[in-house]
């Protein structure tokens, strides 16, 4: 897999607690393997985006999978340094 992300669905239990406790093994685990979670939503997004795919046009939807393509393909941005320089007036 030469992909950096990986994107599942799973429905999850219906008691709170059950929810609470797969959600910390999940993110444990991911962390223990060198992963981080850079997003999450508590909707069906792969069904939508399968839904809308159908809606479009073949040519917007090649378009945004080459926008988001570049969006990983960009190095990440470092933060600029803040000098401590002075005011004057």
């Amino acid at each position: 897999m030469t992909a950096s992300f990986i994107t599942l669905v799973i429905q999850q239990p219906s008691d709170p607690r059950a929810r609470q406790l797969m959600h910390n093994q999940l993110t444990h685990v991911i962390s223990l393997y060198g992963g981080s979670v850079s997003g999450m939503s508590l909707e069906d997004e792969m069904t939508l985006c399968e839904r809308l795919q159908e809606r479009l046009p073949d040519h917007e939807v090649e378009q945004a999978r080459e926008e988001v393509a570049a969006l990983h393909a960009e190095p990440p941005r470092r933060a600029r340094k803040q000098g401590h320089g002075t005011l004057k007036a």
